[in-house]
């Protein structure tokens, strides 16, 4: 195997996974989804008690959708509450001197229930500290439109201490696979492309974006993807985390 100095990982579905079982479930249209409208709307209730929330969910789901519309253009990264602001938009709601407040009281309500989704696989963990101590620099490049959540959640887990750069796209305003947030990561640690290996599950977004600059990368192929011509070829194809282990 070529050595490297550093690795450089994805967060979310590579260290951490989303288990949204803990989230309430909502029934609409015969359709049972888990989400974060049930928090966030007791939170909208409080400033506008004459909505239904048969008449809030819609809203919150399209602004989801139009939300991820717009980080698909060119990658840009928008900070969360921008989601709030244009679900209040489409509801006719005319901002006022509480507007700004309720948006971050939504954002808040939505990220303590994502929150309570993630877990931190032990066998994941035991990579990371496997990986530090043979002596790699290690740093985390995440697509995350709320910084402060993503930072919190790190050190909650506590393993912050074992990297030495973490870049979110919201503090970037770019999103994977923009060429500008793994060199962030490069820059803050001093490292040569070639001298990092990429880890991280979105082929489209961390295999294709770090090839980009000139790092070789793993796929974590978690979703069991067909892997025959890919473009670009990753270094390695794992099915989890815990596999680099064998190699690094």
């Amino acid at each position: 195997m070529k050595k490297y100095s550093t690795l450089i990982f994805d967060l979310f579905d590579t260290i951490v996974n989303f288990n949204f079982q803990h989230l309430p479930y909502v029934d609409k249209n015969g359709i049972r989804s888990r989400t974060t409208g049930k928090e966030v709307f007791t939170v909208f209730k409080d400033y506008y008690p004459n909505y239904s929330f048969d008449e809030f969910y819609p809203h919150f789901i399209d602004s989801y959708h139009l939300f991820q519309e717009m980080k698909k253009k060119e990658f840009r990264e928008f900070p969360n509450r921008e989601r709030f602001k244009l679900m209040l938009g489409n509801m006719g709601i005319t901002p006022d001197k509480n507007t700004s407040t309720l948006e971050d009281n939504m954002v808040e309500a939505h990220m303590n229930g994502l929150m309570s989704c993630v877990e931190l696989p032990e066998a994941n963990k035991e990579t990371l500290l496997y990986a530090n101590a043979k002596g790699y620099r290690m740093a985390i490049v995440s697509n995350f439109d709320y910084a402060p959540t993503a930072r919190s959640l790190i050190d909650k887990l506590g393993i912050g201490e074992l990297f030495e750069s973490i870049v979110i796209s919201e503090d970037v305003g770019w999103r994977k696979p923009k060429d500008i947030i793994f060199k962030k990561s490069l820059s803050e640690l001093g490292t040569d492309p070639g001298d990092a290996l990429f880890i991280g599950d979105n082929f489209e977004a961390d295999i294709k974006g770090s090839r980009a600059v000139g790092m070789d990368s793993v796929w974590i192929n978690r979703k069991h993807e067909p892997e025959n011509d890919l473009v670009p070829e990753p270094a390695y194809i794992v099915k989890t985390l815990h596999e680099i282990s064998t190699f690094i």
